[in-house]
């Protein structure tokens, strides 16, 4: 009986070391878990205030051009581009107002974004303006209000 016990003991000695790795384990994948959350939190809000001043910035762009061409008489030389640029402006406009203003746990926004970005592109070409955007980079509660060149 003595030997039996001395041999579990012994058994547990040896585990011993198995067991700590194990728990350790543990630990290691609660911690991974919840600081990746909080890591995932603050990338998802940076992420989508970059986005949704990306959008911000087409939606002003638009705006602004097609008061220019209504509301100013902003003319191209053919009468018919005048048309296809109104067009596409509204177009622009249109799938703006598409594009979810609330958290997605969906990734079909992106195909929505690509889409937005690729109808700027088109309006821009048509209009002959440079097509790049700036941002100052915000650096302070008062630097909210950005700068588009």
């Amino acid at each position: 009986m003595e030997q039996q016990q001395k041999s579990e003991y012994l058994d547990d000695l040896v585990n011993l070391e198995s067991m700590f790795i194990e728990i350790g384990r543990e630990d290691g994948l609660r911690d991974g878990v919840n600081s990746g959350k909080l890591e995932g939190y603050i990338l998802g809000c940076e992420k989508g205030y970059e986005i949704s001043q990306e959008i911000g910035f087409y939606n002003g762009v638009a705006e602004m051009w097609l008061k220019l061409i209504v509301d100013k008489g902003w003319n191209m030389p053919k009468k018919s581009m005048n048309e296809r640029i109104m067009k596409e402006l509204i177009s622009l406009k249109e799938k703006i107002s598409l594009f979810p203003k609330e958290n997605q746990q969906n990734i079909e926004f992106i195909e929505l974004l690509d889409k937005i970005r690729s109808k700027y592109k088109v309006c821009t070409s048509l209009l002959g303006v440079i097509n790049s955007q700036k941002f100052k980079k915000v650096t302070s509660v008062e630097d909210i209000n950005y700068v588009a060149i």
